[in-house]
This record gives C-alpha cells, structure tokens and sequence, in this order.
C-alpha cells in the first residue's frame, strides 16, 4: 500500500492538487519533484505495547507551509485508508474467485468418483460386502430346497419303478391267464411253480417296500429274487407264445379288471415321469443358483477391498470439497463486509494539524550548536600555534629539552627597556 501511494502517479495528483513545489517544477522535471516529495514523506509503524492491541502507523509530511502540510498530510491518509479498503476488496473477491473456481473442479470430481461408486455397485451387485449375509441366507436355502428336490426325484424314482413293476406283473399275469392250459387261473395257483414264486415275491416286495427303505437288506434281497426269476418268467413266456402260436390259439387278451388297473398304473407311471423331468429341471436350476451365489460370496472380499479404495478416494475428497465450501462461505462474508466497509480496516486515530512551531530549523539548538563550534576552534587554534612554535621561553623549556641545567640566562635587553619604559 505504502509503494502504491508513494508511486509517481498519486504524489504528482498531490502535487497538482495543492501546487506543490511551484519553484522546483519550473527548473527541474517531474521525476526529480516527485522524488523530492517522496523523500519528504515518512511512514513510521508503532511498536505494539499490549498483546492484543492494534497495529497503527503515523504518515508525516515535511514542507514550508503549515496549512499546505496539514493538508497534504491529511490527504495522504486518506489516501492510505482508500487504498487499503480497495486492496482488501480485491484480495476478497480473488480468494472468493479462487475457492468458486476450486469449488467447481472438486464438485466434478465428486461427481466423477460418485458415478464410479455407483458404475461399480452396480456390476458388482449381489457381490458387496453388504449384501453376504443376505447372499449366505439364500445359498442356505437353496441347498436345503436342492436337498428336499434331489429326495422328491429319489422318491419319485422309486415309484415309476413300482409303478412299472406292478404293470409288468399284471401284464405276466394275464399271459398265462390267457392260455389254454393257464386260463381261468390268476397266477395263484399251482399251474406253474416258477410263476407262483414270481408273483409271491412280488407281493413280498411290495409288502416289504411299504414298510422299509429301497436301502432295506430285505427290499435289496427280494429284489435281487425277482430279477434272477424275471429271465426264466421271460423264456416261459416266450416258450408259451410259441405254442399258443403253434397251436394256433387266439392272441391273448386282458380282462377288464387288469386293463382298468394296467390303465391307472400307466396313468400314475406317466404322471410320476412328468413329475421326475419336472423335478430334475428344478434341481439344475437349484444346482445353477447354488454356483451363482458361492461365487457370490468367494468374490465379496476382493468386491470389498476394491469398494473400501473407491470410498476412501470419495470420503477424502468430500471432506475437502466441504472444507473449501466453508472457507468460500467465509471469502463471501468477508468481501461482503468490506464492500460495506464493515471489516477490520485503518482509520484515523490522530488526524494531522497546523504546526504551531516550525519542525526545522531549531534555532536554539543552531545557537547552541555554533557556540561549541566557537569555543571548540578557538582553543584548537591556540594548540595549533602553541605546537608550531619552536622556541624556547623559559628555563624549564631548555633543562627539559636538553636534559641538562641551565647556568646561567642572558635576558632580552629590548624587552627589558620596553618594560622599563
């Protein structure tokens, strides 16, 4: 401030302004009358005595005339006072400036590391660190529906092999109803022993497999039976179609009975193989879910490490982005308050006027000053012809200087007849 009021355009304002230095601007240029003015201003700052008291500052001004001084003095602190106000407004709307331009590059920052926050939830859903409770519950129940599916299949799978079975059976049944030799009987009686053990051990199987598991040692043995028997039923059967044929005996034919329980147990057959394919379709789906939500949870750790990095960067920047808003809040309070000239700013304590004794010369002290002088040349003349002189005045002066008595001093005749006259 100090530099820009003492610069050559305000002092030659000044000048003009209170005809400064009328004689000096006729014989010298401009720049030496600023100068001169310049070097006649004094700007002094005042030592704090307390801690928290206020800085303050004189501005003095050296001239001829006491008004012109009071009032180039007063014009140059006001001039001080302008000046630093407009300083202060600058400096408050460049650091508003600032901070509104920082403000915005910051708030696209966010945005940009907000929309990555957001871009990567979204390709990493069902794998966030918030979401594995959730994703551990679902796979619990996926593979607890997946079990209870996989034992409907097993069951069901047991049943179209009872089903199939019991078709067989009544199918056996009927061949040998139909011939000749086995027509009328139903199997139960003594027409051929190894078609009464079959049918006998099917009904054991059934019985046994109403009561037990498939994994049953007697459902495994009777089944294990019935599978040595099936192949001699098999060729009996076929012994017995040739000599039906051979005999040229009608095709046999089901009765009523057995196609009604034949057509029920096909029915029931079908019904338990849709049933089947319906439930495997349900398993591969289970199956399908179950992978998709391990690999959910194996990838939630490393979705958390990456997610922990992206917030951290955000958080970070959000605390900045906040901190330079409160400072932006403090410029804009500040500009506003020094455009209403509210903020700390100079004003003036003492204001300058009208020399009643003249600053310089001190007449008293020039007085005192010159006196000494005198006094201080007379005697260092005296000593200057006191040490030139080389004579000898005296007896002492010569015992002194040749270091020898005197015997005898032959007096000055003329001084002693003009003392005489």
């Amino acid at each position: 401030i100090s530099q820009e009021i003492l610069s050559r355009t305000r002092l030659e304002k000044v000048i003009q302004e209170f005809n400064l230095y009328s004689d000096l601007r006729n014989k010298a240029p401009m720049e030496v009358v600023v100068e001169t003015m310049r070097s006649a201003i004094d700007v002094k700052v005042q030592a704090q005595r307390r801690e928290h008291s206020q800085n303050s500052f004189s501005i003095s001004f050296e001239g001829k005339e006491p008004s012109t001084v009071m009032l180039v003095t007063n014009k140059l602190a006001s001039l001080f006072i302008e000046e630093n106000l407009k300083v202060r407004e600058s400096q408050a709307e460049g650091t508003s400036e600032f901070l509104s331009k920082e403000l915005v590059s910051m708030e696209d920052e966010l945005k940009r590391r907000d929309q990555d926050i957001r871009n990567f939830r979204e390709r990493s859903m069902g794998q966030l660190p918030q979401q594995l409770d959730a994703n551990l519950r679902i796979l619990e129940r996926l593979q607890d529906q997946l079990k209870t599916t996989n034992e409907n299949i097993r069951a069901a799978e047991d049943r179209k092999i009872l089903f199939q079975d019991q078709i067989e059976q009544l199918k056996v049944r009927d061949r040998f109803s139909t011939s000749r030799d086995f027509r009328g009987s139903e199997m139960k009686g003594s027409a051929d022993p190894l078609i009464i053990q079959y049918n006998n051990l099917k009904r054991e199987l059934a019985n046994a497999q109403s009561k037990y598991k498939e994994s049953h040692p007697d459902v495994v043995d009777l089944k294990r039976k019935i599978a040595n028997l099936e192949l001699q039923v098999e060729d009996k059967l076929k012994d017995q179609q040739e000599k039906i044929v051979e005999e040229k005996l009608p095709p046999p034919r089901l009765d009523h009975d057995s196609e009604r329980l034949i057509a029920q147990y096909t029915e029931r057959y079908n019904n338990t193989m849709i049933e089947v394919k319906r439930a495997e379709e349900e398993a591969k789906y289970l199956k399908e879910r179950v992978i998709l939500y391990q690999r959910r949870i194996e990838e939630t750790p490393r979705r958390e490490q990456e997610l922990v990095l992206l917030s951290r960067d955000y958080d970070s920047l959000k605390t900045n982005y906040q901190s330079l808003m409160d400072k932006k809040i403090q410029a804009q309070m500040a500009e506003n308050l020094e455009r209403k000239q509210q903020g700390e700013q100079f004003k003036i304590l003492d204001p300058a006027r009208v020399p009643e004794k003249p600053f310089k010369p001190d007449r008293n002290k020039i007085l005192l000053i010159g006196a000494v002088i005198g006094l201080m040349a007379g005697f260092g003349l005296a000593w200057f012809r006191e040490s030139l002189d080389q004579s000898f005045h005296t007896v002492s002066d010569v015992e002194s200087f040749l270091e020898i008595p005197v015997l005898a001093t032959i007096p000055n005749l003329k001084e002693e007849e003009k003392k005489a006259a």
